[in-house]
């Protein structure tokens, strides 16, 4: 039990900080979760835990939060696709994490957990994967979120001789507690309809819990300075809907949408963005739903020693979790 050490989880009302709180006080830790509002934080309280309600941009509210703090995990970021300018992800992304190394290092944290992407390492083929020195390739360097986590990661990294500071690289993370919903999206389009529309690429895939298993290991395993992708299975997304398929009751015909389609919509919507007309289907997101971006996790097994677990029990976890919010 770790009764007398404190952690910070920023971004506690998202996937992945709910996830880690839940796994942390398990654990016997003091957890302080920050918060924009905390009624909006949907896991179970608990006695080892406090919901601090603050932002990250503000420096005295990270202050605060951290007094006593052995660890912080900085989980908090934007990646919203309809985000069309990236003045906005840089606020949030880089300016945000500036304020938490600031912080951290005023009120002598021991280590800071920096949640990067995956997506900004140079991805592979399922022959030859992507892995940590791969630089980050196109379309994922005309994303304006990869490019604004690939910045703050930098920064992050480069305090790592002041303070020790690990950045962990999630892939796209499937489980329960996704209430935004975020990556959870791609759950939603699928359960329980009748068709099933997919693209023709393929993502990297990881259940929440072993990303939260890769953060709590780095504690003690994870070397100052360095970075680790976390993921576990690279499936095309005709596949991840096949196995969604196999997990629910009604069974969906599976339509693939031809490249073409995809690229002619994206350019559609870049008209609509010029007119003022926010919307997500621009040509970069759509193309990036085109391409096979695999990834290994050889580097996070040896050094940080996580059991992954197979994506379909984190697929099950998603199901029953938004089948509950739905009853």
């Amino acid at each position: 039990m770790n009764t007398q050490l404190k952690v910070l989880v920023t971004g506690a009302n998202g996937l992945l900080g709910t996830n880690t709180i839940i796994e942390l006080l398990k654990q016997g830790y003091q957890v302080i979760g920050l918060v924009r509002n905390s009624d909006n934080y949907i896991g179970e309280y608990h006695k080892n835990l406090t919901l601090e309600e603050g932002d990250i941009l503000d420096l005295h509210s990270l202050e605060k939060a951290l007094m006593g703090c052995t660890y912080v995990i900085h989980t908090a970021s934007i990646s919203s696709p309809k985000i069309s300018k990236y003045k906005t992800f840089e606020e949030i992304n880089v300016h945000g994490t500036k304020n938490l190394i600031d912080a951290a290092l005023k009120q002598k944290v021991k280590k800071v957990i920096y949640i990067g992407t995956a997506n900004i390492f140079g991805f592979g083929t399922l022959e030859n994967l992507g892995h940590e020195h791969n630089p980050i390739k196109s379309p994922f360097t005309k994303s304006f979120y990869s490019q604004s986590k690939l910045k703050a990661q930098e920064l992050a990294l480069s305090k790592s001789s002041a303070m020790e500071v690990v950045s962990i690289n999630p892939a796209f993370m499937i489980g329960g507690y996704d209430s935004k919903p975020s990556s959870g999206v791609i759950v939603l389009r699928g359960l329980n309809k009748r068709i099933i529309f997919y693209p023709p690429g393929g993502k990297s895939f990881v259940c929440v819990t072993d990303v939260v298993q890769a953060i709590i290991n780095s504690f003690d395993l994870g070397q100052s300075g360095e970075a680790y992708i976390v993921t576990n299975e690279n499936l095309t997304f005709k596949a991840f809907y096949q196995m969604l398929n196999r997990k629910q009751k009604r069974k969906a015909t599976l339509i693939k949408i031809p490249k073409y389609i995809l690229l002619l919509a994206g350019l559609f919507g870049d008209g609509l963005n010029r007119m003022g007309l926010v919307t997500s289907f621009t040509s970069n997101n759509l193309r990036l739903l085109c391409i096979n971006s695999y990834y290994s996790n050889e580097k996070t097994k040896l050094h940080l020693r996580v059991n992954f677990t197979p994506l379909e029990e984190g697929l099950e976890d998603a199901i029953s979790w938004f089948e509950s919010q739905q009853s």
